[in-house]
């Protein structure tokens, strides 16, 4: 293990981070500002790219497109809970990842807690796709996702199934550590893996994904991804950490895409923590990091 993660790993456990992230909602809504949040987008500059700002469902939607045309695209749904906005620092981020994979980037400001709820933001990310499919092949466009965020698009699959609107599905998503409602089965192994989580706990799971759901009764195909409607779904990377409890849900998510026919790429990483393949923090996570960059990028 390099010093750097010895380090971070220490700094977590003295820094209670998993027991500040197991508040109720409630409390966390307070500890994000969460009713105070506005969608920040930051000034962008880059003399290969245009950025603009489209509007869908009264939320922004950032556009990063390249002068030297490109017919690929990449949907970037964030993390968060829907306790927060994409920070200005992630948005950044896609301007090198539009040009390491060649595709055009979206990131949608989704609607948040607890005004809106789960399926507000899944219509707003509906709308958000059907906008793009005006402009793209849908087996040219991605979806990427960390966190609640990669949680979100594998609900969003089953939601545009749910609609029955002929939408057709993206040709690759990239995921990165979706979280997820844990069948018992699945509840087992993560209890087992509470003790060695840096950020998340079972509890933290239960809680946020209680208040992204804002009190619905839900179809269990938009609560667990390993019960998700994935007609349509072609081609997934699916990356967690060995550390982290959503990985307790990785081999029936995976199991579930590839009984719709899906061809899937299952990655759990020994050692590695919550979001590690988007979070490259220290050379351990740079390898799953580059892979999924990888699998993102336009060949």
């Amino acid at each position: 293990m390099s010093l750097k993660y010895s380090i971070i790993k220490t700094m977590f456990h003295i820094i209670p981070i998993q027991k500040m992230m197991a508040k109720p909602y409630d409390e966390l809504i307070k500890m994000f500002h969460t009713t105070e949040a506005k969608p920040t987008i930051p000034e962008l500059k880059d003399p290969e790219l245009i950025f603009q700002t489209q509007t869908v469902e009264n939320q922004p939607v950032l556009e990063i497109s390249h002068k030297k045309k490109s017919d690929y695209l990449c949907i970037y749904v964030a993390g968060g809970g829907m306790l927060k906005y994409p920070k200005p620092s992630q948005a950044k981020d896609l301007i090198s990842l539009a040009k390491e994979t060649s595709r055009n980037m979206l990131l949608p400001y989704f609607p948040l807690a607890p005004e809106h709820d789960l399926i507000d933001a899944l219509n707003m990310l509906y709308e958000t796709y059907k906008m793009a499919l005006m402009h793209y092949p849908a087996e040219k466009i991605a979806f990427l996702g960390g966190s609640s965020g990669a949680a979100m698009v594998l609900w969003l699959m089953s939601y545009i199934n749910q609609q029955g609107e002929g939408v057709p599905m993206p040709g690759k998503i990239a995921l990165s550590s979706p979280g997820s409602a844990l069948t018992a089965e699945e509840r087992k192994r993560a209890e087992e893996l509470n003790r060695i989580d840096l950020i998340m706990s079972t509890t933290a799971l239960d809680n946020i994904f209680g208040g992204m759901i804002g009190g619905k009764e839900l179809p269990d195909e938009l609560l667990y991804t390993s019960r998700g409607i994935y007609d349509g779904i072609k081609d997934v990377y699916l990356s967690y950490g060995g550390d982290e409890v959503f990985s307790a849900a990785a081999q029936s998510t995976a199991k579930k895409l590839e009984s719709y026919g899906a061809k899937v790429t299952l990655e759990i990483a020994e050692g590695m923590y919550h979001t590690y393949a988007l979070l490259s923090y220290v050379k351990e996570a740079m390898p799953g990091h580059r892979r999924l960059v990888a699998y993102l990028t336009v060949k």
